[in-house]
């Protein structure tokens, strides 16, 4: 049975959020619309970056420059270059308010340490023909560390002050697609399914309803996806096939510690975070209040409508409580 943490049954009380302890961002602004601060760097050949923070955490979202090279001709090798944000996408994952709209917004650029690129001839029929091509494998990240972290491409990066639990939305358009969440001090990979958590949407994995209900169709929620990996290049969300995800990467952040989240393709998308402190229940105090409503609508805290069953801060009646 899901505990709430509420009272609501209790008309004469409310629970508070302690702000210190608890908070969350997100790309979009509380209106659907894209925060303002992406916009692409204005040097075309110079990475994009977005900075943000909330007051335990800070980060920065990247995108760019380069996303390949001209291959085929002399070198040295032209790059190719393109440091653009896409689009806000919103994907509505339910047609019955059961949870929110989920907000990303893509960069552009495979993740990699552009230093480590080599360059290999091009040898048609056994004959060299002095033209030349990237060869990138040096260049990907490997979850030994032994790579070094992305200095290209798209990734996110979230740092915290303080110890606690870090949950950070992302959208992944192949979920076979190796994913990494990754400590800054190491470069080694965190072990997904067992010190990262993947919730959420897989696409094509339904409710189970009947035919005529409203949720046909609509990916459900899943509480602990259990990866084809737990690392190495098996480290997929999904498992075989190409499905998309729309979810949550949940896992424990150290203090002053920076973590890195990617995957080995450009197509991730990220949506924001949010952080709960350690040795935190994340309430603050209880106050006495007036009678509240226990049927009144209920709202995240990108002031989206959801039901009780979204795990998180929710609020109601102007009052804020967890729902873990």
């Amino acid at each position: 049975m899901k505990k709430i943490f509420t009272l609501a049954a209790i008309a004469s009380m409310a629970w508070s959020v302690n702000a210190q302890t608890t908070e969350a961002w997100s790309v979009a602004n509380e209106d659907g619309t894209l925060k303002a601060d992406y916009v692409p760097n204005a040097d075309a050949s110079a990475m994009s970056v977005v900075s943000f923070s909330t007051t335990n955490v800070s980060g920065t979202h990247t995108s760019g420059p380069v996303a390949g090279y001209e291959d085929g001709e002399s070198l040295p090798l032209t790059p190719k270059v393109d440091n653009g944000w896409g689009n806000l996408n919103k994907k509505d994952l339910s047609k019955d308010g059961s949870v929110p709209v989920f907000y990303y917004v893509s960069g552009k650029g495979n993740p990699v340490n552009i230093d480590k690129v080599d360059f290999e001839e091009i040898v048609t029929d056994g004959t060299p023909t002095g033209r030349y091509r990237a060869n990138w494998e040096k260049s990907y990240y490997a979850p030994d560390g032994s790579a070094g972290l992305p200095k290209n491409g798209t990734y996110v990066t979230l740092t915290t002050k303080v110890d606690g639990t870090l949950k950070v939305a992302i959208w992944i358009n192949k979920g076979s697609r190796d994913i990494y969440v990754v400590k800054a001090s190491d470069a080694k990979a965190l072990a997904l399914g067992i010190d990262v958590i993947a919730s959420g949407h897989i696409n094509g994995q339904n409710y189970d309803v009947e035919d005529d209900s409203p949720l046909k169709g609509y990916p459900k929620f899943q509480d602990n996806i259990t990866p084809k990996g737990a690392e190495g290049n098996d480290a997929y969300v999904v498992g075989p096939g190409n499905q998309a995800f729309w979810g949550y990467l949940t896992f424990n952040a150290t203090a002053n510690e920076t973590y890195y989240v990617f995957n080995k393709n450009t197509q991730l998308g990220f949506g924001g975070y949010e952080f709960t402190a350690a040795g935190s229940s994340a309430i603050d105090n209880i106050i006495a209040d007036e009678a509240i409503d226990a049927d009144a609508p209920i709202y995240n805290v990108y002031g989206q409508r959801v039901n009780k069953d979204y795990k998180g801060i929710l609020i109601q009646n102007g009052k804020k409580f967890i729902n873990r």
